[in-house]
């Protein structure tokens, strides 16, 4: 199937079985929950001059912390001062720490500051429902909410598209499209906007929601308000993946159709799903047509196309896209080599496997625990089985933490060379020290009785 046949199917093709979002009762015990949406109103700003020699309180002049060390420092010396510093102040340097991902600590300041009278404002609300959102404490969420409106102060849309991202992250999508519903009747403020749809899509797109995220950028209109290059592309990826490849690109057309250019994501996501869902050639064409169109492929999208061209034997080929890759100026990374090692290890060509290895090793700490699990596989399945140890002992040196994979490849190639004893030796340092066996690691050992 061409790419221009994709691009026709028909509608009846895509995935349609929802006809719309299921409403909920509101409930305000469920109606708030956590989230990990970035800082608000003002956070992101910086500013050129040291807050140090700065004696100004507006949240343009920002801490300037970069571990947690110096904000609990900087916050001490803020309490201890004679006179107590302006909750801008205060949220400035909660702010900071939450970008931190010290969330805990947040709240235990923001606490601290309440009980000595600080009275918070909409800032530091919006900030402390996005930490309490990342530590799953959804009471904690509500009762910030209901703050809000104790103290007299207006919740706004971003306080909302922190609690619909809480739901979403708690696979609560249900919920937080009632919310979406309801926003509007909180004020003007509160109006849903491309970033309140987009988060709601791309919780329903990681729980393999492809028809409701459809139905919300429909739900969009309704709203009027226009999707961007990121909402379409979050949903083109999600179809991708699970290779609805023809909804995606009607999607795709879609999006031109209205004046929306695609990226470099909405691009590379096609492209993934050509190579999953179609011929070799019909992949390599888009990825032609695509440079074409003055798209320049990333790291990313050559990652792709080597492995593509590896699980169909074209080793040379995927050598070319890797010189294609420096030549451009692009280093690949550990994703294309242990994608190029593999395809090795599958024409069982182990020199050139483990020359693709030692050249990992030598660009420096590139190696994972992917690629000692190639290798090791690659020798498991030559039964060479000495190499594989030295390869497994060589990885737990390092303190790589060998995974359920590593473990079971081992234990399959002990397996496969009738070594039982030693399968069943792998397998019990695996149950006293290593990750936890799983049906694949049972079903190769029973395999190899």
């Amino acid at each position: 199937m061409t790419t221009t046949m994709i691009m026709r199917t028909s509608a009846s093709s895509l995935c349609n079985r929802h006809t719309g979002i299921p409403g909920l009762q509101f409930r305000s015990r469920i109606f708030f929950s956590k989230n990990h949406l970035g800082l608000f109103h003002g956070s992101s700003q910086s500013s050129n001059q040291n807050p140090s020699k700065s004696k100004s309180r507006d949240p343009q002049h920002p801490f300037d912390v970069t571990n947690l060390g110096d904000a609990s420092n900087m916050f001490d010396k803020m309490l201890k001062q004679g006179r107590r510093p302006s909750v801008v102040r205060f949220t400035q340097l909660l702010g900071q720490v939450a970008k931190l991902k010290h969330y805990s600590v947040v709240i235990s300041w923001y606490k601290q500051i309440t009980l000595l009278g600080v009275v918070p404002d909409a800032f530091i609300l919006n900030i402390i429902v996005n930490c309490f959102g990342h530590l799953n404490q959804m009471g904690a969420s509500s009762s910030v909410l209901a703050l809000f409106f104790k103290l007299g102060l207006q919740p706004d849309v971003t306080t909302f598209n922190t609690l619909i991202r809480g739901l979403g992250l708690d696979n609560r999508v249900h919920e937080a499209a009632s919310l979406v519903r309801k926003m509007a009747f909180f004020g003007e403020g509160c109006k849903p906007n491309v970033i309140t749809f987009g988060t709601l899509i791309d919780a329903s797109c990681k729980l393999g929601q492809n028809g409701r995220a459809i139905q919300l950028l429909r739900l969009m209109e309704k709203y009027d308000c226009q999707p961007n290059v990121v909402v379409y592309s979050t949903i083109i990826d999600s179809l991708c993946k699970d290779q609805l490849v023809a909804e995606a690109f009607k999607l795709f057309s879609e999006m031109e159709s209205k004046g929306i250019p695609p990226n470099i994501v909405t691009y590379t996501s096609l492209f993934l799903g050509l190579c999953k869902s179609c011929p070799l050639t019909e992949a390599t064409q888009f990825f032609t047509e695509m440079s074409s169109k003055g798209i320049s492929p990333n790291v990313q999208t050559f990652s792709i196309l080597v492995d593509s061209l590896c699980k169909n034997g074209k080793l040379k080929e995927a050598n070319q896209a890797i010189d294609l890759m420096t030549a451009r100026g692009m280093e690949p990374n550990t994703l294309t080599y242990n994608c190029l090692m593999k395809g090795y290890c599958l024409q069982r060509d182990m020199n050139k496997a483990k020359g693709i290895f030692d050249l990992m090793l030598k660009k420096g700490s590139i190696v994972d625990v992917f690629s000692y699990t190639i290798l090791i596989n690659g020798y498991c399945n030559k039964r060479r089985m000495k190499e594989a140890m030295h390869l497994f002992e060589e990885m737990t040196r390092k303190g790589m933490i060998p995974d359920t994979v590593t473990y079971t490849t081992l234990i399959g190639g002990f397996c496969k060379d009738r070594r039982i004893d030693d399968a069943q030796n792998i397998f019990s340092n695996m149950k006293v020290g290593g990750p936890l066996p799983n049906i694949s690691t049972y079903s190769v050992l029973l395999d190899g009785q």
